[in-house]
């Protein structure tokens, strides 16, 4: 995709004008991680770290609602990024992934845009706060921009998978089926949501979703 090449290439060059024009003229429904992630930790830069005019606390939670909304998996893979990096596998595997799927949070989670994030003082940390204050607030008090329905990954998940099994061919009695060479080599979405949900399972089982964490 030539918009999130040119993303990355802006954001390599520090040329953080030319990226916000192009989130800018992007509509809010555009789900591309590449787009949207770094606009969130661009946003949240120009507020909490260089103070610019026009930007805010207010400014950077919509960007990461916008994040959010376009891409659950990749919000709880950057909040939980030590935990993901010891369970998911064959994530170089992943290339030029759709928008809006847990491939493509892996891609870019295993790009240079995860070392972006952690080198920036307080961005992991303000996402993964956003995350833990909208599952544990009341909707009345709920001061961002997203709510407990976008961070639902079961379902997106499920989805996917019942998505995957009906492309693949069904068998036919008595016939083989052949699987190409191209095919042979595609990383398995299967194994991948297997691998996300080990994750999540060790970070509800200790705790780390809930305001006050368990050590």
């Amino acid at each position: 995709n030539a918009r999130c090449r040119l993303m990355r290439m802006y954001i390599e060059a520090n040329r953080t004008a030319s990226a916000r024009r192009l989130w800018e003229r992007l509509p809010p429904d555009y789900s591309s991680v590449w787009i949207r992630y770094s606009a969130a930790l661009l946003e949240f830069v120009s507020w909490k770290i260089l103070d610019e005019d026009g930007s805010s606390m207010e400014s950077a939670r919509k960007m990461l609602a916008y994040a959010i909304r376009s891409n659950v998996f990749c919000a709880y893979y950057i909040a939980f990024h030590e935990t993901f990096e010891k369970v998911m596998e064959y994530t170089d595997d992943v290339e030029d992934a759709q928008d809006g799927t847990l491939e493509q949070a892996i891609e870019y989670c295993n790009s240079e845009q995860m070392g972006n994030w952690i080198g920036t003082e307080g961005a992991v940390d303000f996402l993964k706060s956003a995350i833990i204050e909208v599952i544990n607030s009341a909707p009345e008090k709920n001061m961002h921009h997203f709510n407990t329905s976008d961070l639902r990954w079961e379902e997106k998940i499920a989805s996917m998978e019942m998505e995957y099994d009906n492309e693949i061919p069904q068998k036919e009695e008595g016939d083989e089926y052949q699987v190409d060479a191209e095919d042979a080599v595609e990383p398995d979405v299967l194994m991948f949501a297997g691998m996300f949900r080990v994750g999540m399972d060790m970070i509800s089982d200790t705790g780390r979703l809930m305001r006050v964490q368990t050590k």
